[in-house]
């Protein structure tokens, strides 16, 4: 992480103070007292290597989704950084004095416990200041990626409103228009089933933060169903479900998010009858994954990337692990984090 300058003095004033306190601890008359001029720079090299580790593994862990504001994670930390700073030091110290730049006596037992203890005591009296300031860091981003989220949510509604059409209208003119179809003209009333179906699920969770996979599932049948008729046998869509049926009514999504990944992977790739595109849906008790091979369009369409920035502030507002993106030359595979249903946070609307 990018620190301030008054950082870095504050590292090295406690350096300082550090090699003054360990001088005078050994000095027991003033005339005995003797500063080596290079003593608080080695211990600010050290106080920085403390500070690099603690933010590396921070950051492997925020990656992964395993960072948390309890007090448990930040004691983790403290320990396994105190593992691999003593762990290196001794290294870099045993490369100094193979090489001659460096002096020091491991010949006897005490020598090597006192260098232990010495690094050791280095490291929880950097650790401890550090981790404070690393807590407020987290949190401070924390609160930040929550406020866009939520200000991600609320343009979103917004679009809609501004874009909401009367469902009273919608679907009276849809049943006119399903009377108008000739009864025999059966591909013609499937097409308007479906379409009708499609709408009347937008409408119902409109309001709603999450909904059941289902639910979702059964919507993402109707909106391939229109795809297929468009396109024809250029898509193939594959549902892989390896999760019960109680798995898939407590498990929750944000809804139209299957609607959004389809999208995705018809507006971004080429396909043909000769050469379909297979995209697969994939659910397990966990997650949900669109995976699509990858055949990039000539001309990139409008908006690459967009839709999956607002998919991940909607997801921040109901899981805690992020969304995972696998994008290599072969495929493309978006994996989605299921939130149980009793798992919501407050600030979630329950699901109609």
């Amino acid at each position: 992480m990018r620190k301030q300058p008054w950082f870095y003095v504050f590292v090295f004033g406690l350096a300082l103070l550090l090699a003054l306190y360990t001088r005078l601890m050994m000095a027991e008359r003033a005339a005995d007292f003797y500063l080596f001029a290079d003593a608080p720079f080695w211990l600010f090299l050290e106080a920085l290597l403390v500070v690099y580790l603690l933010d590396r593994l921070h950051q492997h862990a925020t990656r992964r989704g395993q960072a948390s504001e309890r007090a448990g994670y930040y004691f983790g930390l403290l320990w396994r950084g105190a593992v691999l700073f003593i762990g290196l030091l001794q290294l870099m110290q045993g490369a100094l004095i193979l090489t001659h730049i460096g002096r020091g006596d491991y010949g006897t037992w005490y020598e090597f416990v006192r260098g232990l203890a010495a690094a050791a005591l280095l490291y929880l009296l950097v650790g401890s200041v550090y981790l404070p300031f690393l807590y407020q860091q987290h949190a401070s981003h924390v609160r930040l990626a929550l406020e866009r989220a939520e200000q991600a949510v609320t343009h979103a509604r917004l679009r809609a409103l501004q874009q909401h059409v009367d469902p009273h209208f919608l679907f009276n003119n849809l049943n006119i228009l399903a009377a108008l179809i000739e009864p025999d003209n059966q591909p013609a009333q499937d097409y308007l089933a479906h379409l009708a179906g499609l709408y009347r699920y937008l409408v119902r969770t409109g309001q709603h933060e999450a909904v059941p996979v289902a639910e979702e599932l059964a919507f993402a049948h109707d909106y391939q169903f229109l795809l297929t008729r468009r396109f024809g046998q250029a898509y193939e869509f594959i549902h892989d479900v390896q999760a019960s049926a109680d798995d898939l009514r407590t498990g929750l999504v944000p809804p139209g998010v299957l609607q959004e990944l389809l999208t995705n992977a018809v507006k971004h790739n080429l396909a043909s009858r000769a050469q379909p595109l297979r995209v697969r849906v994939q659910v397990t008790p966990t997650t949900l994954t669109v995976h699509n091979e990858r055949r990039p369009r000539p001309t990139p369409a409008t908006g690459e990337g967009s839709g999956l920035a607002a998919l991940r502030s909607r997801l921040t507002l109901l899981a805690d692990v992020p969304v995972r993106i696998d994008d290599t030359p072969d495929y493309f595979a978006v994996t989605l984090p299921l939130t149980p249903a009793l798992a919501l946070p407050s600030h979630a609307p329950t699901v109609a």
